[in-house]
């Protein structure tokens, strides 16, 4: 994460560009150095005047809290092309990355790109270009990562192709930054080792035709920022392994999409993936290798990050369709195939009202993150299907003050309703196939009585009601 985000920052900074009466290969490289001055940040380079402007031991630096961030190329290239400027990557070189703060000393990664090349035609309004990004096949291999003066035994390798699209807005002012880029291919590995113990770590994974779309803003003191990353047939397998054993997760999806909006005040996520299955793989599980499966899996949330004068909302919501596992999951608690395996169903959407609380920094410190104080929680929906029962249901609940004003989630207030159906087909299912005893199905029965009232057929309703003071009722009867 340090060396993503060390060369997205620092490659950031070189492109932005001031007004200039032309778009030439010197105009640019001259915005790019007046530019990154004027934001107290460094950009150096030799430069060689040929057919094109060549920039070599290109270097980017910026200052980040109390360390730098810093990037390094060997060599780029801006090239007249047309009333454009080509900016060219060539292949084969070698990018140093390189973070450095007090408290995590400094930390250097080298990578080796492959033989091709990454291109970027900046066209359109001198102050303002936009960039056409290509490359048919690009590729970083780490060479060495040294952590502190240690260097880490790791390998790591990225594979891109068919990148294309175009980048807006790297000049700064009003106008937002955008990105929208695709690929044909994304595969990746890592593999990092630690000598002293002989545990590795590794992961490889790979997606087709990968979509992102990013858009950063800022106006009136804050700033938003709304990206959506979408891929087809995806897949990874990764692996742990050391003296304590081995597992390993094998893992595929048809396809997958991830959409985030950022704001100084809120987070927004949302994820969805279809034709997901995993297969889990252990020494420390003596039935062998589990296997699970969804169609479909969504999910939502959405929370406050900073404090306001009023009481804001969370709210997650999530929808798993078609879920199953493989006859050595079920032979764990049925071994004797006592319950269907039908797919189940589970559906959640719930939120809550939050009281964020700003810290105070003269106790929790000047980085301290806001507190959440859950006010009040609403179940809007609730359902979970599984092995031919049902459980469905809705609530609310707010939490008073306790001492010093703080909310006490131990003594809610409000009230759910229960619905459910199959209960009684289950426990008989489950003692036809010895999972339960007679006597521990007789009193799982007289459970579910005192608990629920019996409806039509082999279906079941409860209402729970939590009042102040701490009572407890269950259908009209006190229990607390």
């Amino acid at each position: 994460m340090i060396i993503a985000r060390s060369l997205l920052l620092t490659t950031a900074l070189a492109l932005p560009l001031p007004a200039a009466a032309d778009l030439t290969p010197e105009g640019l490289w001259q915005d790019w150095q007046d530019r990154a001055a004027d934001a107290g940040r460094d950009l150096t380079a030799e430069v060689e005047q040929g057919a094109a402007l060549t920039l070599r031991g290109l270097t980017l630096s910026r200052p980040v809290g109390d360390g730098l961030l810093t990037a390094r190329f060997e060599r780029m290239d801006l090239a007249q092309d047309g009333p454009g400027v080509r900016l060219t990557l060539p292949g084969g070189q070698q990018v140093t990355l390189t973070a450095t703060t007090e408290t995590e000393g400094t930390n250097v990664a080298t990578f080796r790109l492959g033989d091709g090349a990454l291109t970027a035609m900046a066209t359109g309004d001198a102050a303002a270009p936009d960039y056409a990004l290509s490359a048919p096949a690009l590729s970083a291999t780490l060479v060495s990562l040294v952590q502190d003066g240690t260097e880490v035994d790791a390998d790591m390798r990225a594979d891109l192709t068919g990148l294309a699209g175009t980048l807006s807005g790297l000049s700064g002012g009003s106008a937002p930054l955008v990105a929208d880029l695709t690929a044909d291919a994304l595969a990746t590995e890592v593999s990092v080792r630690d000598p002293a113990t002989g545990s590795e770590v590794r992961n490889t994974a790979s997606q087709q035709d990968v979509a992102l779309r990013a858009d950063l803003s800022g106006a009136g003191g804050g700033w938003s920022l709304v990206g959506r990353l979408e891929s087809r047939d995806g897949s990874s397998v990764s692996l742990q392994q050391g003296p304590d054993g081995m597992l390993e997760t094998d893992s595929r999806q048809d396809t997958s999409r991830i959409a985030l909006t950022l704001t100084d005040l809120r987070a927004d996520y949302s994820a969805a993936l279809t034709g997901f299955a995993t297969t889990v793989t252990s020494s420390m599980m003596p039935m062998g290798p589990v296997s699970l499966a969804m169609a479909a899996a969504d999910l939502t949330l959405s929370v406050p990050t900073a404090p306001t004068a009023e009481l804001q909302t969370a709210r997650i919501a999530l929808d798993l369709t078609d879920a199953t596992a493989d006859e050595a999951v079920w032979q764990m608690f049925d071994p004797n195939g006592a319950f269907p395996r039908d797919p189940a169903q589970l559906r959640l959407v719930a939120e809550a009202d939050i009281d964020m609380v700003a810290p105070n920094p003269a106790l929790a410190g000047p980085d301290a993150e806001p507190a959440a104080a859950p006010r009040a929680l609403r179940i809007d929906t609730f359902s979970l299907d599984l092995a031919g029962a049902s459980l469905s249901g809705e609530g609310a609940f707010r939490f008073p003050e306790g001492p010093g004003g703080v909310p006490d989630l131990a003594q809610p207030v409000g009230e759910a309703s229960l619905r459910a159906s199959g209960l009684s087909g289950l426990m008989q299912q489950a003692m036809t196939g010895g999972i339960m005893s007679a006597e521990q199905m007789m009193g799982a029965q007289m459970m579910l009585g005192m608990f629920a009232v019996q409806g039509e057929g082999d279906s079941f309703t409860s209402r729970i009601e939590a009042r102040e003071g701490g009572a407890l009722f269950v259908n009209g009867n006190q229990l607390r």
